[in-house]
């Protein structure tokens, strides 16, 4: 009975020992956590046409109020509002017949002083013949010289007077002084029309002007561009504009640059510009904004990234750049104009540098990732390779 209990005792106290050597032995190494995958892209130069979108506004090339000259009744009204006339159609006709007899009396002045003048120059020549036999004094000579001389400028006069009146006569027709599109009649027939009363308006829909602003830095990029492009005989009237119409469809026109101003405007540091576009299908109107699309006439090396590796913050755009180490920094860039996907680079990169387009919101400056290479290509395009 005690060689069993001592038995049992030795037994407890070797399985104690094991489980206590056990407990003390050494406990597996932990696993290195995984790193954050991303997917990157080499920044790249590109030669490129640089092309610039400005936002302008159309403006007709001749836009003219129709106004009154005289005062009367207006009799009627002969174009149909909105509608498109010709240079030379009758618009307005106002009563004519106040001027017809001014008229018709003005005529009868100048009879009146041609018949005085006619009656001078008569009593001048019989002088003229009488005044060498001493049958007429001089002093009464200078009289009737006097008396041809004054007639002859009443006859002046009266045909002045008569032209003016004929003037007054032809403006109770109003007639288009230019080809366009009229607006809504501003007078209703029967009314009196005083002088320089608005009628109605009338806008020259081709050619069709667009005005729009350029900044002082593009300014001088453009004239450094444009410098360039002279060597080649290549004149500012030979560079290209699209133009983008309100609805996002392109205008199948293309125009030029027919203005520049002299100065820039110090308070928007802006200079202004016009361009030209015939406007065949009179699609635009005066007043439109539209979208200028100008394209450098010269070719250059630009750095270039996707659109899709750029983020913004408070500090302004930035992009995350791996190192050598595969360690995330942090790189402020400042951007220029777009190209489909991507993105010019003016300054804050150089060519080469890694830059994370997927997988941002999984890293932080400092960090160190598994970097994946890829080509990022439009969406269309991938598509199309499926």
């Amino acid at each position: 009975m005690a060689c069993s209990t001592v038995s049992k005792l030795k037994l407890l106290a070797m399985v104690c020992i094991s489980v206590i050597a056990t407990g003390c032995g050494d406990a597996p190494a932990p696993q290195a956590p995984m790193l954050p995958s991303v997917i990157v892209s080499t920044a790249h130069l590109q030669e490129i046409q640089s092309k610039s979108e400005i936002v302008g506004r159309t403006r007709a090339s001749e836009d003219v109020m129709i106004k009154s000259q005289i005062q009367g009744q207006l009799l009627k009204r002969t174009f149909v509002e909105g509608d498109d006339v010709n240079q030379g159609d009758l618009l307005f006709e106002i009563d004519p017949a106040t001027y017809v007899a001014e008229l018709a009396q003005q005529k009868a002045v100048l009879k009146q002083a041609i018949a005085s003048r006619d009656v001078a120059v008569m009593n001048w020549e019989r002088g003229r013949r009488l005044l060498p036999d001493g049958m007429i004094s001089a002093k009464d000579m200078d009289e009737l010289t006097s008396r041809k001389l004054t007639t002859a400028a009443g006859v002046v006069q009266a045909e002045a007077a008569v032209s003016a009146a004929e003037l007054q006569l032809s403006y109770t027709k109003i007639y288009a002084p230019i080809s366009g599109r009229i607006s809504n009649s501003k007078v209703s027939t029967g009314d009196i029309i005083s002088p320089q009363s608005d009628m109605a308006n009338l806008v020259q829909l081709q050619p069709m002007w667009v005005n729009f602003q350029v900044a002082e830095r593009s300014l001088i990029t453009a004239q450094q561009n444009f410098s360039k492009a002279l060597s080649r005989d290549i004149k500012i009237q030979d560079i290209v504009i699209n133009l983008r119409l309100p609805n996002a469809t392109m205008h199948k026109e293309t125009g030029y640059i027919d203005f520049i101003s002299n100065k820039v405007d110090p308070s928007t540091g802006t200079l202004p510009l016009r361009a030209t576009f015939k406007n065949a299908d009179n699609f635009m109107l005066p007043g439109m904004f539209v979208t200028l699309i100008i394209e450098s006439p010269v070719k250059e090396q630009a750095l270039l990234i996707p659109q899709a590796s750029v983020q913004e913050d408070q500090q302004g755009r930035f992009v995350m750049v791996l190192n050598d180490k595969n360690q995330v920094e942090k790189r402020i860039v400042e951007l220029g104009e777009r190209f489909g996907i991507e993105w010019r680079v003016l300054s804050g990169l150089a060519g080469g540098d890694r830059i994370v387009v997927d997988g941002l919101q999984k890293i932080r400056p400092g960090i160190e990732v598994n970097a994946v290479e890829q080509e990022i290509v439009p969406f269309q395009e991938a598509n199309q390779t499926k």
